[in-house]
């Protein structure tokens, strides 16, 4: 079990400092543009949610859009970083990330997910949906034994991301896991009093009145409407896909399945939010050691998801394939997660079962 735990701990180690040399050098190049460095500069901003500030301090060229919308609560999360250089704030965000990924997978190959086109988007780039994916994997892999971290972990995903977050409260809603819900609630109000005390609650208020006009940047830019998964889809539509995600996913989780109602509900969340790119595919990379130890149907759908971005990438139409892409992986998990069940037994963690 102590080598288990050292091979482990060495795995996470090795993947964090290749996601942050991998990020180092990619900086390095002068057309690099991470949306990183949007969130640092806001950071250094006497207004974060000042977008003709943001744009006149990072100073790019026109096609690329600039903007910082995520929530206060992100603030203290991205302030730290903000103390220090760019290229060095981003190395760390990307070691963090590729930290994350390798807790949550449990796998000794995680290194190898790096090499994940969606992650090779991501994690260069600064995106929070390495991070975002790992944490809320973790939420729910750590619903039983550790309630509380669970509560902090979905917390988190809360905080830098809620609207790919949203299905979880409702899965866990249904499951009447009112300790997590608790701890969350009790992390994300901690969170937020931070960010009031350090940037002013004024900042709720510039943050709420940001959003008109970067739905305005969304609606004029090709650039983010040809990355988003399901562009076009009405209010009513999203809201019942949330709900279904929500309900499968407690389902699913019910019938000893966790990594399956992680996909689930974090495919639910990227159809019903209504910002959601490309890159978000990368919240799954650390589902895919569980998935593929399986065999299942959702084996085979994690790894033509994974790779979905590479084909976009060499000529295959993004929109509908990203969104058909994410509903076959979808449907999969909800074909094995609602219809089997492992042999470990219902409250089975498959994550801590075996580490391979």
């Amino acid at each position: 079990m102590r080598r288990d735990k050292l091979v482990f701990a060495a795995t996470a180690v090795l993947t964090a400092a290749l996601a942050g040399l991998f990020t180092w050098y990619i900086s390095s190049l002068p057309e690099h543009r991470p949306d990183f460095a949007m969130m640092w500069q806001a950071m250094r901003l006497e207004k974060p949610y000042d977008h003709a500030a943001l744009n006149a301090a990072l100073r790019w060229e026109s096609r690329y859009p600039v903007a910082f919308v995520y929530p206060p609560t992100a603030m203290p999360f991205f302030g730290a970083l903000a103390l220090l250089p760019m290229r060095v704030a981003l190395t760390v965000w990307a070691a963090l990330s590729g930290a994350a990924l390798a807790l949550a997978s449990r796998s000794k190959w995680s290194p190898l997910l790096l090499l994940l086109p969606p992650v090779l988007w991501a994690i260069p780039g600064g995106q929070t949906s390495v991070l975002q994916g790992s944490v809320l994997l973790g939420a729910i892999l750590l619903l039983k034994q550790q309630p509380r971290w669970s509560g902090v972990l979905l917390a988190i995903a809360l905080c830098l991301k809620p609207q790919l977050a949203l299905a979880f409260p409702l899965l866990l809603l249904i499951e009447r896991k009112w300790e997590v819900l608790a701890w969350t609630g009790a992390a994300v109000a901690v969170t937020a009093i931070l960010s009031a005390l350090l940037f002013g609650p004024s900042a709720w208020i510039d943050w709420a009145r940001s959003l008109p006009q970067f739905l305005r940047l969304h609606e004029a830019t090709a650039l983010l409407q040809r990355n988003e998964i399901a562009p076009g889809l009405p209010l009513w539509l999203r809201s019942l896909a949330l709900l279904a995600g929500s309900w499968a996913g407690a389902w699913a989780l019910r019938r000893g399945n966790p990594i399956e109602a992680f996909v689930i509900a974090a495919g639910a969340g990227l159809i019903g939010s209504a910002h959601a790119m490309g890159y978000e595919f990368a919240m799954f990379a650390a589902a895919c050691p569980a998935l593929l130890r399986r065999r299942k149907w959702s084996a085979s759908a994690i790894i033509l998801f994974l790779m979905t971005p590479g084909f976009i990438w060499v000529g295959l139409p993004a929109f509908p394939f990203r969104l058909l892409a994410l509903l076959m992986l979808v449907a999969a998990a909800a074909a094995d997660g609602l219809l089997g069940a492992r042999k470990e037994g219902p409250n089975a963690n498959p994550a801590l079962v075996s580490s391979a």
